[in-house]
């Protein structure tokens, strides 16, 4: 008896009970997932409260602090069921979000009233700190297989070797390697976002060396395209914006102009293969590592993405935000009201990370060769502030002894009565207590940048001009002019004077020069008033002259308007000369002065974050890396690695390419074979340091070779048989069995056009160009991206161009827009014009008839925009289509009048070639990656 009763206590809840009765619960898959959802973040492994927790079934008939949550067989007397059926919104359970719906809580009850039974082999939540991503990566031993095997001649570097497990373990064989031709146009799109030339294609079809293709993957890595390529996926990841908010008024709201100088520096960073963690540390503190460097500090274009006019608190919460997600790929955020439901975050930690960022503020920063931009205008225009035309814009800590308050439910009105600020820190899972912080001291011109030598000569070139022009003008008046053109000579002297003596007074003030600052500083004051002067007497000399012409002339109105500025002028001379009896020090300086020390606390977060030791920081980077390659990262939920994201479909992959990315100089082992020759089997496959791998320094360039180098890359992505065992076994290709093919970017479609016809213009950076003129044959980057209505080109947009807000992970539509943009655009009919005119200008002259040419025409067509040659059933519906084209436009009259764009050929058959070119740009090869 006592055997069946226990027998009957672990039955799965999908075993038949008494047919009379009511359907049993299955507690796996009813109760526990509901649970899961709406209590486990306050009574689970996480936290308890109250001493409860609900993540297993004998832990809730165990109950907490106030006896047991359910009682068996009796839900009425159970206090589970009477919190989370209780009418009073205060007491009942759970306290955030929607009450359980009535048939959640009929569910609850009937579990509990058929004994609240679980299996016995339930286990609790793991320790949320003992989460996968919480631990530092280790280098696993690389897998390794008989010589000889299938499995180890695939092998062609690392990553195989952890692909070749997952596929021996889950009985699926890797795909056939992708055509010479298919494989350069996946490496061409993928590393340099543009399609290989068909003189690109033919060269490497001819290249027989065995390194053929590693040599292409160095030429594309070191290509300034490959800048420009990834660039852009990066920017999806940081959120990349220009200025909106709104534009129609032309004034900022949200974003900031002139952010195009961080886009470039992106570009430049990633041409240069500069660190990832050196690119992490400049983005969010190059104001303080590299002050006077004026090619890192557009990085912290980062941070001024993310500002907000209308409310400071805005601007801190994006910087935790997508801080968290893009770097580390935690949902900080979520514990901006509360603790975090799933990660062992707090809401004190989260305004820790936000104190990080709580002395920031923004400063225009002038750039040589253009006008001053200014000061920072703060919080003007009910919120907003103009556009800025000129310069640069950074960040700067400005409030140095900046406090940050918790406040209640995400609003910075209901601060916590009696809890003190905080101070920064990171996560204490993470290591939080290793972080410190250090004071940085700037140095002399970054806190006062009028010391610049740029800023200095353009300042004495401009009055130099301005003194030689005066003295021109005063070499060739008239006698009657004379005291005119003296008296405009004599206040560009003086102003020029005045510049010099407040440049000679700032070397002594700032320490680069001895001397008696005190009496230098009197000087140029005295010399600053002395040129106001001159400056007010030319005016006066001027509006007198004006009177007089107006009097000599009878032109009483114009006479009454220089009447009123001859007295203005008057009053000004008498100002300047009274301001010049005064004795004081005070002179305008060269430039604003700003702090001369920041807090440092962006520095050392920048660092924890760029650190190896950070376990997230290298597993996000790799993992947003493969993505981009493969079409489908290794973790599906790119911004959330914590426990409510999915797990790595390939860890020991993942935690491989982690270490050796951000490792300096480690190699790995050596290893041993597994078995003797014989066939593996899954238990068989060992870990091992089994390959030689110089760690990468945080190089993206390395990675992707490594990547790209792999014979996991160069699969096929053909189709399969429906029979196909793979399907049944891997049907989503989650273990790379093949290469997924996908949908190239909008980026890529409109790029390619342009490109296949020679007419994309290669400038590199600049600032954003408007994105209404899609014609424009500059790549696609440098187009304004914002979040607001005409935020894209409308040709990106239709083919989904990245939400500027956020896309982390971009959607990908299939839409009949898609199809008229590329048959009907303005771009579309030009480029394809221009491409069909360029091969057909290179026909051998000796070709016979038409047949013959246009046969000639369409091989060269396909290779240019398809990179490979038409099949046969391709190459007869393409003649034919040129055929009954010719004849179409031989009955037609020929065009008339200007066109907007590339007007068709007058010759039919030039025409007809040019209608093939637009509609292969439709071709699915043309539009997806294989």
């Amino acid at each position: 008896m006592k055997t069946l009763a226990l027998a009957l206590l672990v039955l799965p809840f999908g075993a038949a009970v008494a047919s009379s009765g009511p359907a049993p619960i299955d507690y796996a898959r009813q109760v526990k997932p509901l649970l899961a959802e709406r209590c486990f973040s306050c009574h689970g492994a996480l936290k308890q409260e109250g001493g409860l927790r609900l993540d297993t079934g004998w832990l809730i008939r165990k109950g907490g602090a106030s006896g047991k949550a359910a009682v068996a067989g009796r839900s009425a007397e159970s206090p589970l069921i009477r919190r989370i059926a209780d009418p009073d919104p205060v007491t009942r359970m759970p306290p955030e979000g929607e009450p359980l719906k009535p048939n959640q809580v009929a569910l609850l009850r009937a579990w509990i009233d058929q004994g609240a039974r679980s299996p016995l082999s339930e286990k609790a939540e793991e320790d949320p700190r003992r989460h996968w991503s919480f631990r530092r990566p280790k280098a696993p031993q690389t897998p390794r297989f008989p010589v000889g095997s299938r499995a180890a001649k695939w092998i062609r570097n690392p990553i195989d070797a952890f692909v070749a497990a997952a596929h021996v373990k889950h009985g699926v064989e890797p795909s056939v390697e992708a055509h010479k031709e298919v494989l350069l146009r996946r490496v061409y799109i993928d590393l340099i976002g543009l399609p290989p030339t068909r003189a690109e294609l033919l060269a490497f079809l001819a290249d027989r060396s065995p390194d053929a293709y590693e040599k292409v993957v160095d030429r594309l890595l070191a290509s300034p395209r490959y800048g420009e390529r990834w660039a852009r996926h990066w920017m999806d990841v940081w959120r990349y914006s220009d200025w909106y908010g709104r534009r129609a008024q032309d004034d900022v709201r949200n974003s900031y102009g002139q952010m195009w100088r961080w886009r470039d520096w992106i570009v430049r960073s990633l041409n240069q293969d500069k660190g990832y963690d050196r690119m992490v540390v400049e983005m969010l503190a190059a104001d303080e590592v590299a002050p006077e460097d004026l090619e890192a500090l557009p990085a912290t274009g980062y941070l001024v993405r993310n500002w907000y006019s209308l409310n400071y608190n805005q601007w801190m919460r994006d910087n935790v935000e997508h801080t968290g997600k893009a770097f580390l790929g935690l949902t900080l955020n979520c514990a901006h009201c509360h603790d975090h439901k799933y990660d062992p975050l707090s809401q004190k930690e989260y305004f820790q990370f936000r104190a990080f960022f709580e002395p920031l503020e923004l400063r225009h920063e002038r750039v040589p060769g253009e006008p001053d931009p200014g000061l920072f205008p703060k919080y003007v225009y009910g919120g907003s502030t103009p556009v800025l035309k000129t310069g640069m814009v950074r960040v700067f800590d400005e409030k140095l002894d900046a406090q940050t308050f918790m406040y209640e439910r995400g609003d910075e009105r209901n601060r916590m009565e009696g809890v003190p600020p905080v101070a920064p820190g990171v996560p204490a899972l993470l290591g939080g207590a290793t972080l410190q912080i250090r004071p940085v001291h700037l140095p002399v011109a970054a806190h006062y940048p009028g010391l610049k030598p740029f800023i200095r000569e353009e300042e004495l070139a401009r009055r130099e001009k301005a003194v030689a022009a005066a003295r021109g003008a005063l070499d060739v008046a008239a006698v009657g002019d004379r005291k005119l053109a003296e008296g405009r000579l004599a206040a560009a002297e003086g102003d020029l004077a005045a510049l010099k003596a407040r440049i000679a007074a700032d070397e002594v003030r700032f320490g680069r020069a001895t001397g008696d600052a005190e009496a230098l500083a009197r000087k140029a004051a005295r010399a600053e008033r002395t040129a106001a002067l001159r400056v007010a007497e030319a005016r006066l000399l001027t509006v007198e002259a004006d009177l007089a012409t107006a009097t000599a002339k009878g032109d009483t109105a114009a006479g009454q308007k220089a009447q009123q500025q001859v007295t203005a002028a008057r009053a000004a001379v008498e100002a300047a000369n009274k301001a010049l009896q005064t004795t004081d020090a005070k002179y305008t300086p060269l430039s604003p002065i700003y702090p001369r020390q920041s807090t440092g606390r962006r520095t050392a977060l920048a660092r924890w974050i760029a650190s190896p030791e950070n376990p997230l920081t290298g597993r996000v980077a790799v993992n947003h890396i493969w993505r981009y390659h493969f079409g489908k990262p290794l973790v599906e939920t790119v911004f959330d690695f914590g426990r409510n994201g999915k797990r790595p479909t390939h860890p020991e992959l993942l935690d491989f390419l982690a270490s050796v990315f951000s490792a300096s100089s480690e190699r790995m082992g050596e290893g041993k074979d597994v078995g003797k020759g014989e066939p593996v089997s899954p238990s068989d496959v060992r870990f091992s340091h089994s390959q030689r791998q110089t760690g990468m320094g945080w190089s993206m360039k390395k990675l992707h070779r490594l990547i790209v180098t792999s014979s996991t890359y160069r699969m096929a992505s053909g189709p399969v048989r429906a029979d196909d065992v793979r399907l049944s076994r891997d049907r989503e290709n989650q273990y790379l069995w093949r290469y997924n093919s996908r949908r190239v970017e909008a980026e890529v479609v409109r790029d390619g056009m342009l490109w296949a016809s020679g007419s994309l213009d290669l400038t590199l950076g600049g600032p954003e160009l408007d994105n209404r003129q899609e014609t424009t044959p500059r790549r696609s980057l440098y187009y304004s991206v914002f979040a607001e209505d005409g935020g894209h080109m409308r040709l990106l947009a239709t083919f989904d161009a990245p939400d500027p807000c956020d896309s982390y992970r971009r959607t990908e539509s299939i839409l009949p827009q898609q199809a008229l943009a590329l048959t009907n655009s303005r771009l579309a009919l030009d480029q394809g014009r221009l491409l069909a005119r360029k091969l057909w200008a290179t026909l051998p002259g000796e070709l016979g008839g038409d047949t013959v040419r246009f046969r000639v025409y369409t091989d060269m067509l396909f290779e240019q925009l398809l990179t490979r040659r038409p099949s046969t059933p391709e190459m007869q519906a393409c003649l034919d289509f040129l055929q009954r084209q010719v004849r179409l436009f031989r009955d037609q009259e020929p065009p008339k009048g200007a066109s907007a764009g590339v007007p068709p050929s007058a010759d039919p058959v030039v025409r007809a070639a040019e209608s093939l070119a637009q509609a292969l740009f439709s071709h699915n090869d043309f539009l997806t990656l294989r």
